[in-house]
């Protein structure tokens, strides 16, 4: 078996003592991290059903003359 080098132990030593130990618990519940949506995609949202709407609309009145 190989003897460890006094410099290496020493060295272990002091890493052991400057690595950081793990990160606090807090205490309860906390609360999730969620994002909103973007205005963006709220307006796309709204385009979207006012479209389908419209087609819904269109097709059973008979708007654009299909059945005709």
């Amino acid at each position: 078996m190989t003897e460890k080098d006094p410099k290496e132990e020493e060295y272990a030593r002091a890493k052991k003592s400057e690595m950081q130990g793990p990160p606090a618990q807090k205490e309860g519940l906390e609360e999730p991290k969620t994002k909103g949506y973007k205005p963006i995609q709220i307006g796309i949202v709204i385009f979207v059903i006012l479209v389908l709407i419209l087609i819904i609309t269109g097709i059973s009145s008979d708007m654009w003359g299909l059945f005709g």
